[in-house]
């Protein structure tokens, strides 16, 4: 344990205060959204800032957070883990597998096709709008997919259904499966409208591929080192993926 390291109670409430300042950002983004005219979102991106959205998301949050702590997995800031494991080392994680997304987006123009599968000609959201609209939408995304979707479905099959019997073999087969919801979602919508725009592609499904791998170590990020280092990963990769390199 490094010096001066707070107890573990004092870890514990750093953990709560985390998870809080999270809410704390989601509640001032939807409020900025609310005064500042953001031009070209998606009609996605749009819902995602209403009310009623913002509180689900806070309640899976919630939830989330307090499955996790059930089955054992790291607190939001736990003395246990290190700022290198819980920043550090998911930040660089994070900008490698940006660096991927926007080289194979930029090759096949992903971005393009995918608005034109959601029915839209935007362009995307300028800067510096896109740091609210992406930095939230990758909060909300970590939340829906990760944190809850994971969390929650270990807890309900690990531990009410098989009493935590092969917790390893457990978690492993649920987040390569809740990991697939994501790109599959995009995929699929609209009547997979995706592959109606764009015929599959090594380059579509290179992105795809990424979007799950982007996902799966999430997950393997939330069970090691605790959600901290599941949102440091995934915003690290969307800034580079759609705000840097929209410049």
């Amino acid at each position: 344990m490094e010096e001066n390291e707070p107890t573990t109670g004092g870890k514990l409430k750093a953990s709560h205060k985390a998870m809080w300042a999270v809410v704390a950002l989601l509640i001032l983004g939807k409020l900025v959204e609310t005064v500042v005219h953001v031009p070209s979102m998606n009609p996605s991106q749009q819902a995602i800032f209403s009310w009623k959205d913002l509180g689900f998301f806070v309640a899976l949050l919630l939830l989330g957070s307090g499955f996790a702590h059930i089955i054992g997995f790291p607190g939001m800031w736990d003395e246990k883990v290190t700022n290198r494991q819980r920043i550090w080392a998911p930040l660089g994680i994070g900008l490698v597998i940006g660096v991927a997304l926007l080289v194979i987006d930029h090759a096949i123009g992903f971005g393009r096709l995918y608005a034109m599968a959601l029915g839209t000609s935007s362009p995307g959201v300028p800067f510096p709008h896109s740091v609210l609209v992406q930095g939230y939408d990758a909060i909300c995304a970590a939340i829906l997919f990760t944190l809850f979707g994971v969390a929650f479905t270990v807890w309900f099959i690990g531990t009410l259904l098989l009493a935590r019997r092969w917790p390893s073999g457990t978690f492993w087969i649920i987040a390569v499966v809740i990991s697939a919801i994501e790109p599959f979602t995009m995929a699929a919508q609209r009547h997979w409208a995706l592959f109606h725009v764009s015929p599959a592609s090594a380059g579509l499904v290179a992105m795809l591929v990424l979007v799950y791998v982007m996902d799966l170590t999430g997950a393997i990020l939330l069970r090691s080192s605790g959600f901290t280092a599941t949102l440091v990963m995934r915003i690290a990769a969307i800034a580079v993926w759609h705000i840097i390199g929209r410049f």
